[in-house]
């Protein structure tokens, strides 16, 4: 067996095979193979947002773009290809743009954080107009790499909407209002006003392997504002702009044949930001916690009543739960109260804490499973791997396997996996990136994928080696 791993569900039943192949890309008690490759990965360039980029924790720091999983993908092809070298855009040691740590546990057992200031800024716009509010726009140390470009194309918070804005990079845009990303930024060289589209099309002209995870952030702002801003998902215009530009960035990273991995994105249910959150189970678990019959309300989105009691349809974020039950002062009658916050009918969840199952929910989801579909049928055409468990082909699945397996709870040598951040090893503290081990577990399944659709034999990472946390 590549890694000695052994897979349990809670209970002890074993994992399904195609699972733990998923995840180890052996088989258990599987001898250890000799380390082949079926596929070239002497240049591998790793096309995505915020997963791709090495984001944990809320941002982007050393040690995260160290353990990204694209970076631990090619640490595996080098031990098979000894000239297969990567780079990333480093940042220096102290520099970065600010992460999340564990402040404390609420007595209901949510994480509670606090933010890290980020280091080494060259500067900084205040946005007063961001999706959630105000935001601070951070201008981060340059990558020594920009003048060459890095292999590890990927940019925390690029949306595909974006990969053909000019001057997406060029700090020149760094005023409120302008389409401006500082992390594609440090990838180019100064004012520099290439489009992403035209950075990967000269970062893949000498390529002979890539990977494509992008499409994540394009959803985000939505779904952590809960539905009060950010580009509403759902619609036919939103859904053809992410199959035309997914496609644009395919013919290039596919052309003449180029062999690669295209990743479908989770269900947003299986990340702890939105599954932490289901509504019955919360009010389930806020019931015992407290010894009551309370039940937890939310205010109406769409007018009407001034609270709705929470369904089990309905997901609060779990960047709120810690909050819930709070006592909060709310005017009541002319006068102050003090109530616990979404468990009175008087001073329910706020709108942009709650993501309501009739409209909100269903749009996230069915333009998901719209986007993973035309995924399906891009990798088709370009004739490259994709990560999809049931077809029985060229694909393994990422998250009907993966992400909804770690949605419950699996063993790993004796080390537990689950969606919980923090005891959970898999998750970060902002709810939806990786940790370390959770971006080894990651780099498993791509790994599992390049070794049935090109006969390939990359051995998997231990992941119970690497880090707990990025930070």
């Amino acid at each position: 067996m590549i890694s000695g791993l052994n897979f349990r569900h809670r209970g002890g039943s074993v994992v399904a095979c195609a699972v733990a192949l998923l995840l180890t890309a052996c088989a258990p008690g599987q001898d250890t193979p000799t380390p082949t490759t079926g596929v070239d990965l002497t240049r591998y360039v790793a096309v995505g947002d915020s997963y791709t980029a090495g984001l944990s924790a809320g941002g982007l720091t050393r040690l995260g773009q160290e353990y990204s999983f694209p970076n631990l993908l090619a640490k595996q092809f080098q031990s098979i290809t000894s000239n297969a070298g990567f780079t990333q855009p480093l940042l220096e040691a102290g520099s970065g743009s600010g992460y999340f740590n564990l402040a404390d546990f609420t007595t209901t057992g949510y994480a509670r954080t606090r933010r890290v200031a980020g280091q080494a800024v060259r500067g900084s716009v205040i946005n007063p107009s961001a999706c959630g509010g105000p935001d601070t726009l951070r201008l981060l140390t340059r990558s020594a790499t920009a003048a060459a470009l890095p292999q590890n194309l990927g940019v925390p918070g690029l949306l595909l909407s974006q990969i053909e804005t000019a001057g997406l990079g060029n700090e020149a845009n760094a005023r409120p209002g302008i389409a401006f990303n500082p992390y594609f930024e440090r990838l180019l060289p100064a004012a520099d006003s290439r489009t992403y589209l035209q950075t990967v099309t000269t970062a893949v002209s000498s390529a002979t392997f890539f990977t494509f995870f992008q499409g994540l952030d394009d959803f985000l702002p939505y779904v952590r504002s809960g539905g009060t801003c950010g580009t509403v998902p759902g619609s036919l215009t939103f859904g053809n702009l992410l199959r035309n530009n997914a496609d644009k960035l395919l013919a290039v990273l596919a052309a003449g044949g180029r062999p690669g991995i295209i990743a479908r994105l989770p269900s947003i249910t299986a990340l702890p930001l939105v599954g932490l959150g289901k509504g019955n189970v919360v009010e389930a678990r806020l019931q015992a916690s407290f010894g009551d019959t309370a039940r937890i309300y939310f205010e109406d989105p769409f007018g009407g009543a001034a609270a709705r009691h929470i369904t089990d349809s309905d997901y609060i974020l779990a960047t709120a739960l810690p909050r819930v039950g709070q006592l909060t002062a709310v005017t009541v009658g002319g006068s102050v109260r003090m109530l616990p916050y979404g468990r009175h009918a008087l001073n329910p969840l706020r709108n942009a804490d709650v993501l309501e199952n009739a409209t909100e929910m269903v749009r996230i989801t069915g333009a998901i499973n719209s986007y993973n579909n035309a995924l399906n049928d891009l990798a088709l055409k370009y004739k490259v791997a994709i990560v999809d468990p049931n077809s029985g082909s060229r694909t393994v699945s990422l998250d009907d396997v993966l992400f909804n397996q770690v949605a419950g709870v699996i063993f790993v040598n004796g080390v537990q996996y689950s969606s919980e951040p923090v005891r959970g090893n898999f998750y970060s503290l902002d709810y939806y990136t990786l940790t370390p081990r959770g971006n080894g577990l990651l780099a498993n399944a791509f790994i599992t994928a390049i070794n049935r659709a090109y006969k390939a034999n990359i051995p998997a990472i231990d992941v119970n080696k690497l880090p707990a946390t990025a930070q």
